[in-house]
């Protein structure tokens, strides 16, 4: 970093490369830091339930390092296998357990981190309570990389649930399924994640959950965890709340739970494209709207011919739209302009809609990100302070930052 500092050369940090397509196109790329090397986990406290690793590790190999003694990371980000933990806190990723545990801000205890200049800082500590002042730790989370390099995280571990299960129910229309959602978040149940899925997530799933599926379905998917008697009395719950809304309930016994929510939270690695013939949209809305903007996501799909397949955090308000840009897709600026209305709509919602993936000639014409909330006056602050140069992924966030 100071290298590149000296040479006034935009820098782009590297780990698994999960999250490269998030964001709009840096205004130059000079070097990449590959954090490949950094990939030891330097203190595993089990006793206290923390752990500090490199940011090179990747996030399935910790996590098998932290089942040995029965702990985990409750964060679970699709494509696991490359997700390092340095990417894992810059871009902020969650999956479908955010539900019930929240995302890497409720889990990071510290970290160091690479300025632009060079310099090393350290924010937080190895236990919960450890600081008095400003969180620094929030300032790098989801930051992009656009502050400084994040070298080493300490996080804190829960203990590993003696039990896991899951309900899948299928249900003809999105309303039984949304219906089931409201009556979930109003009662006393306590599912680890609630995921809606459309009829094409239900056909790319249903042969890998086992599940007999009728055509045009909509799923919920549950997962559960817990002590024996809570899971199997949530099972039993679920499974009859889905058949009283007219649903059809199919358990995921304590063996293939784990499987099953693998493949749920990488449904769309199954579309036959790669990441740069698809467009996939982040949509984050107050959680009452969640079920609007899935509907808006797939109508939008049908309305311009563009095959299509949308997911839902239900209970945490963020619906994921993938896009296929095949040979039979509309022209680029139709496609631009159809997701800048679902923008809109997810606006007026209070919400907001990030493009991740998509092709750099779609980038061209669309701000990944959206209009800069009231707060980015203070982000702008922030960034000609810790990077007066603007040599960390120059113009790949929010407002060109």
């Amino acid at each position: 970093m100071e290298s590149c500092a000296d040479a006034n050369v935009g820098v782009i940090p590297w780990g698994g490369g999960v999250s490269m397509g998030l964001g709009n196109r840096p205004r130059r790329a000079d070097a990449v830091v590959s954090l490949d090397r950094l990939d030891r986990i330097v203190e595993f406290d089990a006793a206290n339930l923390c752990v500090t690793v490199e940011a090179g590790v990747k996030l399935a190999a910790l996590q098998t390092t932290l089942a040995q003694k029965r702990e985990i990371l409750p964060l679970d980000p699709p494509v696991d296998t490359k997700v390092t933990v340095g990417g894992l806190v810059a871009a902020n990723l969650s999956g479908p357990t955010r539900l019930l545990y929240g995302t890497a801000r409720d889990w990071v205890l510290g970290m160091r981190v690479a300025l632009p200049s060079g310099e090393f800082v350290h924010c937080g500590g190895k236990v919960i309570k450890n600081v008095s002042g400003y969180d620094m730790n929030k300032l790098f989370i989801g930051s992009l990389g656009t502050l400084g390099i994040i070298t080493e995280v300490t996080f804190k571990l829960l203990p590993l649930p003696a039990m896991r299960a899951g309900v899948v129910g299928l249900f003809p229309d999105l309303a039984q399924a949304t219906g089931v959602v409201t009556k979930t978040l109003e009662s006393m149940l306590l599912p680890e994640a609630l995921d809606l899925l459309d009829p094409e997530a239900v056909t790319l799933l249903a042969p890998r959950l086992r599940l007999e599926a009728p055509a045009k379905a909509y799923g919920l998917a549950v997962a559960l965890a817990g002590s024996r008697e809570t899971v199997e009395r949530q099972v039993r719950d679920f499974s009859a709340l889905f058949r009283d809304a007219g649903g059809r309930a199919t358990p995921l016994p304590d063996g293939r739970t784990v499987l099953a929510w693998d493949a749920i939270r990488n449904v769309f690695g199954f579309l036959p494209v790669p990441p740069a013939a698809r467009v996939l949209c982040k949509i984050a809305v107050p959680i009452s709207r969640t079920g609007d903007l899935f509907a808006s996501a797939g109508a939008l799909g049908r309305r311009h011919g563009l095959h299509a397949a949308v997911t839902a955090h239900a209970g945490s308000g963020i619906v994921w739209a993938c896009y296929l840009l095949g040979p039979k897709a509309p022209p680029e600026e139709v496609v631009v302009d159809a997701l800048e209305g679902l923008r809109r709509e997810a606006e007026e919602a209070e919400g907001s809609l990030v493009v991740h993936d998509a092709p750099a000639s779609l980038k061209t014409r669309m701000d990944a990100w959206g209009k800069p909330g009231d707060g980015f006056g203070v982000m702008k602050r922030l960034k000609a302070e810790f990077d007066p140069r603007g040599a960390c992924n120059p113009g790949r966030f929010l407002g060109g930052l």
